[in-house]
C-alpha cells in the first residue's frame, strides 16, 4: 500500500486495523473476512486524499470513508470519516 499512497499509508493502514476490531462495526458486519481499498481521489498539490475502504463481514458489509489532509507540519491527518453498513 505504500508503493501506492506514499506518507500517507501508514494512518490508513492504521485505520483500517482499527476498524477491523471496532465493536462499534463488528456488532452490525460480524467477524471481519476480508478488506479491499480504493483511492478516490488525490489532490493535483497532494495535500488532500479521498479514500475508501471495503470490509467483508460475515453478517454485513461495511465502506469507510476517509477525507484527509496534509497539514503544514507534513503530517497527514484524517479530517473526517463516515461508514455505511450494507447487507
Amino acid at each position: 500500500m505504500k508503493a501506492v499512497l506514499g506518507e500517507p499509508a501508514d494512518l490508513i493502514a492504521k485505520a483500517m486495523s482499527s476498524a477491523k476490531v471496532s465493536p462499534r462495526i463488528t456488532s452490525r458486519t460480524g467477524r471481519i473476512a476480508s478488506k479491499n481499498f480504493k483511492v478516490e481521489n488525490l489532490s493535483a498539490k497532494k495535500d488532500s486524499l479521498v479514500f475508501r475502504f471495503l470490509l467483508d463481514g460475515e453478517r454485513a458489509n461495511a465502506t469507510i470513508k476517509l477525507w484527509m489532509t496534509r497539514r503544514p507540519s507534513g503530517n497527514w491527518e484524517i479530517v473526517k470519516s463516515d461508514t455505511l453498513f450494507s447487507k
